[in-house]
């Protein structure tokens, strides 16, 4: 019984261990053709997982990479649909009463940090609000405003816009990011609350697990 207590306990740390890693250092990811690091925020916002993704191009030829090139799941295969730009844009709108301002996923992408030879640094990637440097692209793609939008409401969806991954070129030797919002995540009462984050990038997959964040 002692010993059965002892690896129960074990695999729970394991699990904190896991989560307190993804969240303060992200996990990183690297093959052939690029290298991919994820960031998880601390909690779930509203049952979602709120997650940067930066991408990084190792080839000599351009590429792409956006939303569709990142899928999420739970430990049971279950598929977490990520949300789209323009849902969270209608959530925004349909939340915030007239006047009041509006809590967004996040200003910017993630931080690119460059070794000494001045090439982007995917290692030293961290998940500050401050703007992608560097070779680091980062475009904002503001949806047409509603003519009802009041300013404050238009700087709110426009900092959405700036922060959530959209679709956009990665030229050889660059990288580029941004935030993916889930729909909201549901367990089963006895499901390991495990996610498998699966990001593809020039014909490679890389394949991240750990523990979902807790409850906001």
């Amino acid at each position: 019984m002692k010993i059965l207590f002892a690896m129960v306990i074990a695999v729970l740390i394991g699990n904190v261990a896991a989560a307190e890693s993804v969240v303060l250092e992200g996990l990183s990811s690297t093959k052939e053709h690029g290298v991919v690091k994820v960031q998880s925020d601390p909690t779930l916002s509203e049952g979602r997982l709120v997650l940067k993704v930066v991408a990084f191009n190792r080839t000599t030829t351009p590429s792409s990479f956006g939303p569709d090139n990142v899928k999420v799941s739970t430990a049971a295969g279950q598929a977490v649909p990520l949300m789209t730009l323009e849902q969270l844009v209608q959530e925004t709108r349909a939340s915030a009463p007239a006047g009041s301002t509006v809590e967004t996923f996040g200003t910017s992408g993630p931080t690119m940090q460059h070794d000494a030879a001045g090439r982007p640094d995917v290692g030293n990637f961290t998940g500050g609000n401050g703007s992608m440097a560097g070779s680091m692209s980062s475009r904002p793609r503001r949806p047409d405003a509603a003519k009802g939008d009041n300013p404050k409401m238009q700087q709110q969806i426009a900092a959405l816009s700036a922060a959530i991954l959209q679709p956009s070129p990665l030229a050889p030797s660059a990288a580029v990011g941004g935030q993916v919002v889930t729909q909201k995540i549901k367990f089963g009462r006895k499901e390991e609350r495990t996610l498998r984050v699966t990001v593809e990038l020039n014909g490679e997959q890389h394949v991240f697990e750990f523990a979902a964040p807790g409850e906001r």
